[in-house]
């Protein structure tokens, strides 16, 4: 048995989005690194019968194009589930066993790993009847915080099966709950709005709304305006662009106050982009200055954790985005500035500020920059395959003219990458 959250169901994962066999990651593996890497390595780590080691953690993480950090946590999940199923002692030996830990075993740490959603981790929680303490309440909301860390990098997919884990275990516990029940709701409404835009990523738009209103409930029922923004935020992208337009606009009255700039500023650049799509440039740039003013007094890692994605990377795409629809002259240094500020991980943010800044580049003319950016993209966007990506990877192929000949090689290897 693997966990549900560790190692072994990651790597197993993705490699099969990526359509490889175990032997063909081991030889992925090998050309990434130039180490050998054995394929029944590959096998032991997707079956948990052996965890990789920190010698491997670096390599896994480049071979897979995820985080070294994410390797970590997963590491981390399967050696937790392997003591909260070594149940020996507790089955055989129950006179060595106190009742409060046994409590601990059947109640309190099976709901805090989140695996409430299987039938067993259902019944101990019953027959435990866990008490939910500032603990429990503490480990859930970090868990919550942790799967928006993790949408960087995993494919919607494997994080939609976390999702729904995590949130049954919030939805059981909240009428039980007592004093942390707003703690908890506030969990689960975030944990729903990002259970909403994976289903939006896995192309699934009716499961996508009623995450985003159940969310947005969850965020006025636990008196959280924030929570209800974010909802609004990532439902705009499925809209008309004057319907988003206006949503983003509502969003941003949720999240006044210290706290939240760097949601403010999110929510206005995204206002900013949309606003350039109806062809308000006035509304537009007045947009884009609310978010650079409200990015000033932002910090992303301090704030929500929902909104950590948002570094100035990001603001700078969007930048690029809007001044691209505008024709603005910022577009070029902008565009620079948002390319120098890139990490070197092949993230789902790397991805979107690679797609803007290479469309921004094609729509004003410059073709050939375009071009250059344009692979990194198509690089970045098959590495880590999502459906916003592939969506854009369409619509910069319409984009590329045919009569120029490396924008059309580059559009014919988007076509081969979408088809494949």
């Amino acid at each position: 048995m693997t966990s549900p959250d560790g190692i072994g169901h990651l790597l197993r994962a993705l490699r099969e989005e990526a359509g490889r066999t175990r032997r063909e990651q081991a030889e992925h593996l090998e050309q990434v690194s130039g180490r050998y890497v054995d394929p029944e390595n590959v096998k032991r780590w997707e079956t948990e019968k052996r965890l990789p080691i920190p010698d491997w953690h670096a390599l896994i993480a480049g071979g897979y194009g995820i985080s070294v950090e994410e390797v970590r946590r997963a590491v981390a999940a399967s050696r937790r589930f392997r003591r909260l199923v070594s149940t020996s002692v507790l089955l055989e030996h129950q006179e060595e066993v106190s009742p409060v830990e046994r409590r601990e075993f059947l109640g309190v740490s099976v709901l805090a790993a989140g695996m409430a959603a299987e039938p067993w981790g259902r019944l101990a929680a019953a027959v435990a009847g866990p008490r939910v303490d500032g603990k429990v309440t503490d480990k859930l909301v970090d868990a919550t915080a942790d799967m928006f860390v993790s949408e960087h990098h995993l494919p919607a997919r494997l994080l939609a099966e976390r999702l729904g884990t995590h949130l049954e275990t919030l939805t059981a516990l909240i009428p039980r709950s007592g004093p942390h029940r707003q703690a908890l709701t506030v969990a689960a409404g975030e944990t729903a709005a990002l259970a909403g835009w994976a289903a939006f990523d896995l192309g699934d738009m009716d499961a996508a709304r009623n995450y985003y209103k159940t969310a947005a409930l969850a965020g006025r029922e636990a008196g959280q305006p924030a929570v209800v923004a974010l909802a609004m935020g990532y439902a705009s992208y499925a809209v008309a662009a004057d319907k988003a337009r206006d949503m983003l606009a509502a969003a941003q009255t949720h999240v006044r106050g210290a706290g939240y700039a760097a949601a403010r500023s999110w929510l206005a650049a995204r206002e900013a982009e949309e606003a350039a799509a109806t062809g308000d440039r006035e509304g537009a740039v007045r947009a884009l200055d609310r978010a650079t003013t409200a990015f000033d007094y932002a910090d992303p890692d301090a704030e929500q954790a929902w909104i950590r994605f948002y570094q100035r990377p990001r603001l700078g795409s969007l930048m690029v985005s809007t001044y691209a629809r505008l024709r603005h002259r910022d577009l070029e240094q902008t565009a620079q500035d948002a390319l120098t500020h890139l990490g070197r991980d092949d993230s789902k943010v790397r991805i979107a500020v690679l797609a803007d800044v290479a469309t921004g580049y094609v729509v004003s003319g410059d073709v050939d920059q375009g071009v250059e950016v344009g692979k990194r993209f198509v690089q970045a966007a098959t590495t880590t395959p999502t459906a916003m990506g592939r969506e854009r990877l369409a619509s910069l192929a319409e984009l590329l003219p045919p009569q120029h000949g490396a924008a059309r090689d580059l559009a014919e290897t988007i076509r081969a990458a979408l088809a494949a």
